[in-house]
């Protein structure tokens, strides 16, 4: 489907972009790439994955209407890999599998809603171009006036009457020639208004399943999964592991110095990657989390029959 022809939009999509998809600043120079983790975990890192659908919505809709377009899946192509240069210039790096999957829910959920609205705009701006005022005047004088002939019995043709009758008529059909513009016009406002609420959804829906992918990741992954083994291979009871935990929970050692004041040699393999500073502070939180998940699952599996009464049972009565 072509664009349509820049005279014939009611309004551009980049003049009416909504206030929540204002722009985000780029990483400061000389920082290393974050990880999908501290993404996930942190909503306000910097970044390009905080590129929302709707921004590249908006902007590839304003670029579609402003252009000529006659293969749209090449427009289409060339506009992210425009998108990719610009965001490595911008950040020195990129993720490629965010853009693939980006492109896909553009193509496959946003484009069909793009041409239903663009479907339901032109028949709008069709019948705006058929009509005038004038015309909507004429009648509306023309009508009138026969009516008012017939309950006057002519004396509306007297100089007197005629010309404020000619008046009013004709405003009485302008009026109606705004109002049905204004029909139209708040048809239009509504087809835009539903799917920009249908894109804002399935932005919450992709921002949804990316974060919980990450999470799925990181709780069940290979790499926490390895680190669990090697942290429970080293406690005789989960009662003396929940201490350690606890210790380390409270006191999230992000420091070296910090690490050894806190002594306890087991957890180091673990804290290794804090320490170096590889985690944002919602990503060590999130890490701790999901051990501390994997942990009461794994000690559920050892001992299912008595673990979770252990657990529950008053700190008197153990």
């Amino acid at each position: 489907m072509q664009a349509t022809h820049p005279e014939r939009r009611a309004a551009t999509w980049s003049e009416q972009r909504p206030a929540d998809s204002a722009a985000r600043e780029a990483p400061g120079a000389g920082t290393g790439a974050p990880t999908l983790l501290d993404l996930a975990a942190n909503p306000a890192a910097e970044g390009i994955a905080q590129r929302t659908l709707l921004d590249v919505c908006m902007d590839l809709f304003a670029k579609l209407e402003a252009s000529l377009v006659t293969n749209r899946q090449e427009f289409i192509d060339a506009y992210f890999a425009t998108l990719v240069k610009q965001d490595e210039m911008t950040t020195l790096w990129t993720e490629p599998a965010y853009y693939e999957h980006l492109r896909t829910v553009i193509q496959k959920h946003v484009l069909p809603l793009y041409e239903h609205y663009c479907a339901i705009r032109a028949q709008v701006l069709e019948r705006t171009e058929q009509r005038s005022w004038p015309k909507y005047c004429m009648w509306a004088i023309g009508i009138g006036l026969a009516l008012e002939l017939v309950f006057t019995e002519g004396r509306l043709l007297r100089p007197p009457t005629l010309l404020p009758a000619l008046v009013i008529d004709g405003l009485v059909g302008y009026g109606l020639y705004y109002l049905i513009n204004y029909r139209d016009a708040s048809a239009l406002k509504r087809a835009r208004r539903n799917l920009l609420n249908s894109i804002r959804d399935l932005d919450t829906q992709h921002e949804v399943a990316k974060r919980y992918e990450v999470f799925r990741k990181y709780t069940g992954g290979d790499l926490l999964t390895a680190e669990l083994q090697l942290l429970l291979a080293s406690y005789a009871s989960p009662d003396e592991f929940w201490k350690d935990y606890y210790a380390v929970r409270k006191a999230d050692p992000t420091q070296p110095a910090d690490l050894e004041k806190l002594g306890i040699q087991r957890f180091h393999g673990f804290l290794e990657l804090h320490v170096n500073g590889a985690y944002s502070p919602e990503a060590r939180q999130q890490r701790f989390n999901a051990l501390f998940l994997l942990a009461h699952k794994a000690f559920i599996l050892n001992d299912r029959q008595h673990y979770v009464l252990n657990t529950l049972k008053p700190e008197s009565k153990r």
